[in-house]
């Protein structure tokens, strides 16, 4: 099987997002991968964390032996510039976010990496429509989801408020989150408690306060389902920009897969995983059963904000639709599709 490096990008434990998913599932597919984490380590090592999974810390993977072909993966595209250090037998792009805004320094090196990547993958429809005329092998792979770590509840965590129906945030305190619109939903919902989990990115503190808001920080992935499985209500308030057009967030799945109904603004992906069914017959329906996310409602304004949560409150939620949704997005289900991609592309033959 072939050996995958992802460069130094994002540290191993922080935020575990898209590409710690990945990796760990192409490893339990087989593959050899040596994720460099982020980081000053003043001993380094190399940490095998399961069988063909290897954290390396200030070691080279290139010092390590390891079967070929050798895939770089790369998601940050100035890392441009470490395609002639790792002399990859292939390179592989993996494209989560828009190249604006926040990410506008990303622009310069897009093309140029495209000219050197031997598969390119886009996690919204957004980014595939950008890239798709500029490559011949762009493949729409969307976000997923840890089903099993989910879907499970936890004990309880000793910093949650009681007394109050929770309504929950957990991703990135960051400035893409619309945090004009939640000031005004939580004014006009004192009788709620308002939770909001993740590290503070390109913000130096959270930006609001009240007397039923929480922010609680970064919390470990191992912890997250305990504080998921306790919310009454999940938000994804982003605001509508260039930069978040395409987004498909990783944290829709995982609000499903907790059982969880969702309000959020509408991004074209949350559009899409809510309306994609309605127009469909009852056996289209099921084919397209892993693009529809039942339980969630979307709106622009603090008023229909505040009353699809009240509303959410007020009904039952289908847990089990929920999960069925979560359980069709799946990492594993996405760690084979790119298995197969590069089985069509000739890169490994076994």
């Amino acid at each position: 099987m072939p050996t995958i490096i992802y460069p130094r990008t994002l540290p191993w434990s922080w935020m575990v997002q898209r590409p710690q998913q990945l990796m760990r599932e192409l490893s339990y597919l087989g593959y050899t991968i040596f994720y460099e984490d982020r980081g000053a380590f003043p001993q380094p090592q190399v940490k095998k964390l399961w069988d063909s999974f290897y954290l390396c810390q200030g070691i080279s993977p290139l010092a390590l032996a390891h079967p070929r072909p050798r895939i770089l993966w790369l998601t940050f595209p100035q890392h441009l510039h470490l395609i002639d250090t790792y002399r990859p037998d292939a390179v592989i792009f993996d494209c989560s976010d828009e190249a604006k805004e926040e990410f506008a320094a990303w622009g310069p090196y897009i093309k140029p990496l495209l000219t050197q990547a031997k598969l390119v993958f886009a996690s919204s429809q957004s980014l595939y429509d950008q890239l798709a005329p500029q490559h011949p092998e762009v493949t729409l792979l969307r976000n997923g989801v840890d089903f099993s770590h989910f879907c499970t509840p936890q004990k309880r965590p000793l910093d949650l408020p009681t007394g109050q129906p929770v309504i929950g945030y957990s991703g990135a305190i960051a400035p893409w989150l619309d945090w004009d619109l939640m000031k005004e939903v939580i004014e006009s919902c004192p009788d709620f408690h308002f939770i909001f989990l993740g590290a503070l990115m390109m913000l130096k503190r959270f930006p609001l306060e009240g007397p039923n808001i929480s922010y609680l920080g970064l919390k470990s992935y191992d912890s997250l389902p305990g504080y998921l499985h306790r919310f009454n209500v999940s938000l994804i308030p982003f605001k509508l920009t260039p930069m978040t057009i395409g987004c498909n967030p990783i944290k829709l799945y995982e609000y499903a897969a907790a059982g969880l109904p969702t309000i959020a603004t509408p991004l074209p992906e949350l559009i899409r995983a809510q309306k994609v069914i309605q127009s469909l017959s009852a056996e289209d329906s099921e084919r397209h059963r892993e693009d529809y996310c039942p339980g969630l409602n979307l709106a622009t304004t603090a008023e229909a904000f505040s009353q699809h949560i009240e509303e959410a409150l007020l009904k039952s939620t289908d847990q089990e639709a929920l999960q069925a949704f979560a359980l069709q997005n799946t990492w594993q289900k996405r760690a084979v599709e790119i298995h197969n991609k590069i089985l069509k592309q000739g890169l490994y033959t076994g």
